[in-house]
């Protein structure tokens, strides 16, 4: 086992080197380049060499000990955290795809008899594919200008939108009137309730006149404005009918008169409902951003503070606390006294100081201040377990056999502590997703440049109107909390020793 994972390591840290010499931007081994050039090359040697130390020095003939097999066996059979662990072992799966999944960059293009792969590759400029300038080429218009023309074609992701910092083109409806007088949408049926307006055709963004309509008829204040921006006219209709009109300007009303203007029309974006058509399968948010593609992306984002969170905190807290345990004494007092200072700090303020220091501090930061308050659960446990294990006769034999200190913890006392480690891993990864959710709800997380769940939950709260906003970040978070506590439950009821232990 050792060493098949000894194996995967050092092939994940070869190839992450390997495909950023050839800038193949190749899915979940580019995020180890994502900052720095020497983070990234640090991070793949040191990934490759644990890997290489485990592969050749890992033990051949790892057995898990018949306990612990048994415990396993446990698990598989707690059908509900079972099945839980695999639906989150698939979403981690889909999440490490990334922009083969969700993501504004093709992922095949053909034009002019040759092949194009962007999505692992660096930025191709627009002029590459017959358009103008050196930016990035837009692939969603240029696989409408291919399929018109004929000259191409092009594949998109399942979800061609960016998690962030890419929103759609402002989408209109035209309002027509029914025979029955009632407006609708074209293509509609329903009558139409909500605003429409008419703009100006030489200002497209400007409006000339605004209208409330409630089941198809007019009913609400109407306005109207010039050119300028300027209000030249008021009104009042109910049920179709007007009840009164106002002119503010008469010479501006002149003026407006003259120009021509748009149909009736209806603004539908920002935010846009769900619609299969334009592939916003979850509709977008007041920013046009798509919230499928947001979800997707504060769910790698939230991986990746996992990963950091509990490298970080089981390090400290594990090693720490079995330190606390074995060795007792003085040591012990003074790290329990440290331990008592640091956890009397109030953690939100700690972060909203930090916050008013540094404006939406970056992710590694904001897992730092996690990191820095999370590891002292952890030491109590492994403290009281390392207690109890290093007065057993095993330890005693070990040392009278002449094992040393390092061998006796890592090799004796924390192999039979492990299933704390286990048991509290779920319920941490619940504690980092509720506290980064937390914060970006609360406005003191994460930049804007990241997808944030708490940020679209708290933009969905003040968006009602619009309930697919809430409603799509409300079953993400709850979903994935759900299965992470089945499994927590599952784990903690496999690894209870009361199963395994017979009393006499």
């Amino acid at each position: 086992m050792f060493r098949k994972l000894g194996y995967g390591l050092a092939a994940i840290g070869a190839l992450a080197m390997l495909f950023h010499l050839l800038e193949i931007r190749f899915p979940t081994l580019k995020w180890f380049f994502a900052g720095s050039e020497g983070f990234g090359w640090t991070v793949c040697g040191l990934v490759t060499a644990t890997g290489l130390a485990l592969a050749i020095f890992g033990p051949r003939d790892f057995q898990f000990s018949p306990q612990t097999a048994r415990q396993m066996a446990r698990f598989r059979s707690i059908r509900r955290g079972y099945v839980s662990l695999w639906l989150l072992v698939a979403l981690v799966v889909l999440a490490m795809l990334d922009n083969l999944v969700v993501g504004k960059r093709a992922l095949v293009v053909r034009y002019d008899g040759h092949w194009f792969f962007p999505a692992l590759s660096d930025p191709i400029p627009a002029s590459t594919f017959g358009g103008e300038g050196d930016g990035e080429t837009d692939y969603r218009a240029l696989q409408q200008r291919l399929a018109a023309d004929g000259g191409g074609w092009v594949l998109m992701p399942p979800v061609p939108w960016d998690p962030t910092l890419d929103s759609d083109a402002e989408q209109v409806a035209r309002l027509v009137q029914g025979a029955d007088g009632l407006y609708r949408e074209e293509g509609q049926s329903r009558p139409y309730s909500g605003l429409a307006s008419i703009f100006f055709e030489a200002s497209p963004e400007m409006k000339r006149q605004e209208w409330r309509f409630r089941k198809g008829l007019k009913d609400g204040p109407m306005e109207g404005w010039d050119l300028q921006g300027n209000r030249v006219e008021k009104g009042l209709w109910k049920a179709g009918a007007e009840v009164s009109r106002e002119t503010v300007d008469a010479a501006g009303l002149e003026r407006a008169d003259g120009e021509k203007l748009s149909p009736l029309t209806v603004v539908l974006y920002p935010p846009v409902r769900p619609s299969w058509e334009d592939r916003h399968f979850l509709g977008t948010d007041t920013g046009g951003n798509d919230i499928l593609a947001q979800l997707f992306g504060g769910w790698q984002i939230l991986l990746q503070a996992n990963v950091i969170y509990l490298i970080v905190t089981y390090a400290i807290g594990v090693s720490l606390g079995c330190a606390m345990g074995y060795f007792g004494g003085k040591f012990d007092i003074v790290v329990q006294r440290f331990i008592e200072i640091l956890s009397n700090l109030p953690f939100l303020y700690v972060v909203i100081i930090i916050a008013s220091v540094i404006e939406r501090p970056p992710m590694p930061v904001l897992v730092g201040v996690l990191c820095l308050f999370s590891w002292i659960g952890m030491t109590y446990y492994l403290r009281t377990a390392t207690y109890r294990e290093k007065a057993r006769d095993y330890v005693a034999a070990a040392r009278l056999m002449g094992a040393g200190t390092g061998r006796v913890i890592f090799k004796h006392i924390l192999p039979n502590t492990i299933a704390i480690v286990v048991t509290l891993l779920p319920f941490s990864v619940t504690a980092v997703i509720g506290s980064l959710t937390a914060l970006d709800y609360l406005g003191f997380g994460l930049p804007l440049e990241y997808p944030s769940w708490g940020r679209l939950l708290s933009e969905g709260a003040d968006n009602l109107s619009a309930p697919w906003i809430v409603s799509g970040a409300f079953a993400g978070t709850v979903i994935v909390l759900v299965l992470v506590t089945f499994v927590g439950e599952a784990v903690r009821e496999a690894f209870d020793p009361k199963k395994f232990t017979t009393y006499k």
